[in-house]
């Protein structure tokens, strides 16, 4: 399942840049910069598992939490902007909308992890005493 969602993924960014390489460049820059957000997204979840790793369940919920928004994304895109109205679609609009979509689930990873590090810092004294300090936290945002 997990490998079945990765491939999606990987297919779905591979048939953007696929389309975003026949565009202007305002369009490109702005699936550039869309893209740039999506790894964005990518790597804070990563980086926050990889983290937290010495806790097996906080660790794996970010990183599948991370994968589950990635597919949400995909089919928030496909519902809002359907190819099925006959509509051009606006590659700005597109582009703004998943940056925004990034940032708040990024902002959500930030919540998520100031309140576990505010009742869960004790797991980690003895394999990693920085987990949860702010330079640390800090570096993952």
């Amino acid at each position: 399942m997990k490998r079945l969602l990765l491939l999606f993924v990987v297919l779905v960014i591979t048939v953007q840049a696929g389309v975003c390489a026949n565009t202007s460049p305002e369009k490109k820059s702005a699936s550039r910069k869309m893209m740039e957000s999506n790894a964005l997204q990518h790597q804070t979840s990563v980086k926050i598992s990889e983290n937290f790793r010495f806790d097996h369940q906080f660790a794996n919920y970010m990183k599948y939490r991370g994968l589950m928004f990635e597919s949400d994304r995909q089919r928030l895109i496909a519902s809002v902007f359907s190819t099925s109205s006959g509509a051009n679609t606006n590659r700005e609009a597109i582009a703004a909308l998943v940056i925004k979509f990034n940032n708040d689930e990024i902002n959500k990873y930030k919540t998520i992890v100031q309140e576990y590090c505010k009742y869960n810092a004790f797991k980690f004294e003895k394999r990693d005493p920085q987990a949860c300090s702010k330079e640390r936290i800090n570096s993952l945002f």
